[in-house]
């Protein structure tokens, strides 16, 4: 006999599906829209948009590295073989000669003052303070500074305050902040939501009346008002044992908005870990040791435009020891063998990737796409600019204009469940006269004259397509 509950909750999932699919319209039509600049932007600042020590204008690609055991002075020459770019990591003068010579970016935990975690004390305050251009540690390999991961709401006007401070020292460094994604609950972020009445009634069961999502909202609204950084940073871990996280696409989506609006860039902590193994007791996270965990992770955060991949964990974290991309002997797992190749798909375009500006997303066939409650998206992406796409499989498409000139870029994922392992296919239509230039699968294929271009797609796969 089938389980009444599961039946229940495939019902719900369905039912909200639809709404948002009619409402969605309504929704657009009316001005109604859910992003963070219309519901909670006033008063939020456009990123200045400075100069920093590394180059800003590409795609970065780099991993999160919570302590230093070992060998550690041997991390950076692994971390260059995965492709990366940088690591988040705690550092000492050793090791960060040795990234130095690797060409890896440090951005450092306890270098010029120790990171926060949640809270932002006075203590911590004053420290960060009491920096100056004349005792601030510098060196060649120091991308920035990690302030604090995971902050409350209640802690970003002082941050605002320190991050200025920071930024007036003139050393070109970037002063890291990482947010909570909205799964970690409503009492991070806000007292209450704001959502009125009149759209609960109207718009039920939608992402627009969503409590946990409004909070949310208001959690990064506070953060564009007090902070003036260039980027806004979150952490989500989307794959669970038995399935994907359904509120993925959507944190991405908010974020992705928040960005394109005020001027910021999006970096996105992924995840290269785990807490279970397959089906295991214990916690809920699958370890990621596939390549096509990587690429479906990766190809979802640049649909929405992401500038940054940053994988957790490299070494030491919070995970299961052999899950992360190192062993505590700093041995290579399948997890670093899937980032690396994940990588090695990525770092081709990375500079390309740089020259385009994020528009928006959208899904195709989203009643049956992973990672999202409602199925679909709200960041208002008008049709008239969305990309021709025939596809019977579901795909997440993110669009692109050239920060100059005319041209056009695209992103498509795979976004069928991973645990199906499920490949996708879909027919593109391209202007007559266009060169379309399609990366990835592990090659460039260059079309002269546009037309109709027909991609194939592996489990978790994605292409990045330029127009020009």
């Amino acid at each position: 006999m089938p389980n009444i509950d599961v039946l229940w909750d495939q019902f719900l999932k369905l039912f909200r599906v639809v709404a948002a699919f009619f409402m969605t319209p309504l929704v657009l039509l009316t001005g109604a829209s859910a992003s963070v600049m219309q519901l909670y932007g006033e008063g939020a600042l456009t990123a200045t948009r400075r100069d920093y020590v590394f180059d800003n204008d590409r795609l970065l690609l780099g991993a999160y590295n919570n302590g230093l055991s070992g060998d550690y002075c041997a991390l950076p020459a692994l971390a260059r073989d995965a492709h990366l770019d940088f690591l988040v990591s705690w550092t000492d003068a050793a090791f960060m000669d040795a990234c130095e010579d690797a060409g890896i970016g440090v951005i450092a935990k306890g270098y010029n003052a120790g990171p926060s975690f949640m809270s932002f004390s006075e203590e911590a305050q004053a420290k960060w303070m009491a920096l100056t251009p004349g005792n601030y540690n510098e060196h060649p390999a120091l991308w920035g500074d990690d302030f604090v991961d995971e902050p409350f709401t209640e802690h970003f006007a002082d941050m605002g305050r320190v991050i200025e401070h920071s930024h007036s020292l003139g050393k070109r460094r970037l002063p890291y902040i990482n947010l909570l994604p909205i799964h970690a609950g409503r009492s991070f972020f806000a007292e209450a939501s704001l959502v009125p009445t009149w759209m609960r009634f109207v718009l039920p069961m939608t992402t627009y009346v969503d409590d946990p999502f409004d909070c949310y909202r208001q959690h990064v609204g506070e953060y564009l008002k007090n902070i003036d950084n260039d980027f806004i940073s979150f952490d989500i871990y989307p794959y669970n044992v038995s399935d994907t996280h359904d509120n993925w696409l959507h944190n991405l989506d908010i974020l992705a908005e928040a960005c394109r609006d005020t001027g910021r860039d999006l970096w996105v902590i992924t995840q290269a870990a785990g807490n279970c193994v397959y089906g295991t007791e214990g916690t809920n996270k699958r370890w990621c040791d596939n390549k096509s965990d990587q690429l479906q992770q990766g190809y979802a955060s640049l649909a929405f435009g992401a500038k940054a991949i940053v994988y957790a964990c490299f070494q030491d974290g919070w995970w299961d020891a052999e899950s992360h991309m190192l062993t505590a002997a700093g041995e290579r797992t399948a997890t670093y063998y899937a980032v690396q190749a994940a990588n090695a798909e990525f770092a081709p375009f990375a500079k390309k990737y740089g020259e385009y500006q994020w528009r928006g997303a959208y899904l195709v066939n989203s009643m049956k796409v992973a990672g999202s409650y409602f199925g679909v998206l709200s960041n208002g992406l008008p049709k008239g600019e969305r990309l021709p796409v025939r596809s019977s499989d579901v795909l997440l498409v993110g669009c692109f204009d050239a920060k100059q000139g005319g041209g056009k870029a695209y992103v498509v994922t795979n976004m069928n469940e991973l645990l199906q392992e499920k490949a996708a296919a879909c027919t593109v239509t391209f202007p007559q006269g266009k060169v379309v230039t399609v990366y990835g699968g592990g090659e460039k294929i260059v079309y002269e004259n546009g037309g109709g271009v027909e991609l194939s797609f592996a489990p978790g796969d994605g292409r990045f397509i330029t127009v020009e």
